[in-house]
């Protein structure tokens, strides 16, 4: 018995000890297999577990004024991301990610509990979400993460002036790839090239190092590249801060400003209101938008001028008249057309003064016999209800009515502005016509872009109709005319006025309390030649063009004039303190404006030097109006001494030096 069972117990050993060889012997045989002959399976699992795809993003080009001002940079952050297969106790990482970054833990607990390698937490954390995390121990002392997370260092765009030209720059993503304005416009020449390369992780799921191709692809990755906008930063913040003021005035719902170069098309500057800031992630859609190219409205009375310029273009002279009806008011199709008030009586009215006191009922007769087919020619050719060519995202068409549609109501409404609808962008390109000899020039943000098409402008006007259309456009400006308030002492300006109404989006009738109020004008005989829109939209109280837009204009026209120094109307030559980059136009102690003797052409003027004393800058310009002298000014604030003195006899050509202080 004994011998059986010691031999069952030796045959149980060799049985096991047999199997153990054919185990040993399997894996050995599988083992030189792999190592020789390899297996696509293991090998793809090999590279699941230590090979990663990496995202390499170049830095994003800039964005910059005309002179370099950078607009739009580029700043290194933090960003945090998990390895969920790292993380211990999911449940109590998420209430101390809740508590550091105020995010809801039960949002954070599906991410900390997935198996997955990378998953993001937060992009681009702010200083205290870092000092935060660091409080609660989640960032040790030497700024390494814990638990399983992960910071990256990611670029961050940073609009460094804030609200300035925020309309113009637009906004990115987490990503830093464009979503609005000129960010989304230029976005594949500022990304540069993100480049997807391979990368070799360590346990964590850190990427270590890349291998030769991929760093051969690394270094041949070029940057974005910038872009250099034709806005002027300086005179951009001043165009803003006197919009936001006469917004702020009016109690109005906001307004827009452009500068434009009436030769070249260059955009100076552009600012609209509400005001938005890049670096806010939370402004709404609504105020991103830049209305300049974005938001139609009817023009009203702006569109006045370029009916006349129709009909001097078809052989009508400035002086030839049109029945104003006398405030009676113009019947057509069973509508009646009336003037913007009930107290307007006009009787005849050459085309000068029709612009002057901007007849509705001169307007819509003028359009009758112009002819519908002129007009709209006219209009076409201004690519109205065709977007500018500027490129910029989101630009609308604007409406003009198909020809065909054209019926004698129609015809007279568009020629007082209604039943049309433009954008100011539009608008101001129409009006650069006439200051620029009758060219249709195409708006132009971005400088000297290579390989862009650039179109050719085109005319729309003679010569002599623009010159015309300047004499014209002085009307509005003088005593009786709808923009007195938008002149400038010193300058030569001219333009006009329009009081819109606004359709009630509920009535889908014309508002009797909601306005578009605007003044497109320009100074003349200097330069640049600089056309200027100016609008407040509803603004509350006086809601006229003479008493909100034509003064916003004539601020940004006085913003303009001390960037670009331009010179004044006659001989004047200006001399300032150095240091000092505008002429002072503060009055701590008001002066009546209107009570200074204002130099009329063909006015004798006094052989005798008058008082300057107390007076601003711009005053002892108006009261110096007209005469051939060499002025110059130092120092800012009102006029301390003057020399030649008071009733001293004045030549032409003599020097005038004024001291200006500040009290």
């Amino acid at each position: 018995m004994l011998n059986n069972s010691v031999e069952g117990s030796t045959r149980r050993i060799r049985s096991v000890a047999m199997i153990c060889i054919v185990l040993a012997g399997s894996i050995l045989f599988r083992a030189s297999v792999v190592q020789i002959l390899g297996d696509a399976r293991l090998e793809q699992m090999a590279k699941r577990q230590f090979q990663s795809r990496m995202l390499i993003r170049p830095a994003r080009g800039s964005i910059l004024d005309r002179n370099g001002e950078p607009l739009a940079i580029n700043l290194e952050g933090r960003s945090l991301a998990v390895n969920a297969t790292k993380v211990e106790n999911p449940r109590s990482l998420s209430r101390l990610l809740a508590k550091a970054l105020d995010l809801p833990a039960l949002k954070l607990l599906p991410k900390l509990k997935a198996n997955k390698e990378f998953l993001w937490i937060k992009r681009h954390l702010s200083e205290q979400d870092f000092q935060q995390l660091k409080k609660w121990h989640l960032v040790d002392r030497d700024g390494a993460a814990t638990s399983g997370l992960l910071l990256v260092k990611e670029s961050k765009r940073v609009y460094p002036h804030g609200e300035l030209a925020g309309h113009i720059l637009g906004d990115v993503n987490v990503d830093s790839d464009g979503v609005e304005g000129i960010e989304l416009w230029k976005n594949e020449r500022m990304r540069g090239k993100v480049l997807s390369v391979s990368a070799i992780k360590d346990a964590l799921g850190r990427p270590t190092f890349l291998d030769s191709a991929s760093l051969k692809n690394v270094q041949e990755a070029k940057d974005g590249e910038p872009v250099t906008l034709t806005l002027d930063a300086s005179l951009q913040f001043s165009v803003e801060q006197e919009l936001r003021a006469a917004v702020n005035k009016h109690n109005a719902k906001g307004g827009s400003v452009i500068v434009m170069n009436a030769m070249t098309g260059e955009i100076l500057a552009m600012a609209n209101q509400p005001a938005f800031n890049p670096n806010d992630k939370s402004v709404a859609p609504d105020r991103r938008r830049n209305r300049v190219f974005t938001d139609g409205y009817e023009p009203g009375s702006t569109l006045k001028p370029l009916l006349v310029a129709t009909a001097l273009s078809h052989g009508w002279k400035l002086t030839d008249q049109i029945w104003g009806e006398m405030g009676k008011g113009l019947k057509i199709q069973g509508r009646k057309i009336s003037e913007a008030e009930s107290h307007e009586k006009f009787g005849w009215l050459n085309l000068n003064r029709l612009i002057q006191v901007s007849s509705n009922v001169g307007a819509a007769k003028l359009a009758l016999k112009v002819g519908a087919d002129s007009y709209f020619g006219t209009l076409k050719a201004l690519d109205f209800g065709t977007k500018s060519g500027s490129g910029f995202p989101g630009e609308i068409s604007g409406m003009l009515p198909a020809r065909k549609s054209w019926q004698p109501l129609t015809l007279a409404n568009i020629g007082f502005g209604q039943g049309i609808l433009v954008t100011p962008i539009q608008m101001v390109r129409a009006y650069a016509t006439f200051l620029n000899g009758g060219w249709l020039v195409q708006p132009k943000m971005i400088q000297d872009e290579v390989g862009a098409p650039v179109e050719q402008p085109k005319r729309v006007f003679t010569e002599k109709v623009a010159a015309q259309m300047i004499e014209n456009l002085e009307g509005p400006l003088k005593e009786g005319g709808t923009a007195p308030k938008a002149n400038l002492p010193g300058y030569r300006v001219v333009g006009k006025t329009g009081t819109a109404q606004k359709v009630d989006s509920h009535t889908h009738a014309y508002s009797k309390s909601k306005y578009v109020a605007s003044f497109i004008g320009m100074p003349i005989h200097v330069e640049p030649k600089i056309v200027i829109f100016a609008s407040v939209d509803e603004p509350r109280g006086a809601y006229y063009a003479s008493e909100t837009a034509a003064p916003l204009f004539r601020e940004v026209l006085n913003a303009v004039a001390n960037r670009f120094s331009m010179p004044t109307r006659g001989d004047f030559k200006i001399a300032q303190t150095p240091g000092s980059d505008r002429v002072s136009t503060s009055s701590a102690h008001p002066v009546d404006i209107k009570q200074i003797p204002a130099f009329s052409p063909g006015a004798p003027l006094s052989p005798l030097m008058p008082s300057l004393k107390g007076l601003t800058a711009r005053e002892v310009l108006r009261v110096l109006e007209g005469r051939k002298i060499h002025l110059e000014l130092r120092g800012v604030g009102r006029v301390l001494t003057q020399n030649p003195l008071e009733n001293s006899s004045l030549s032409d050509g003599e020097t005038v030096r004024v001291q200006l202080t500040e009290e």
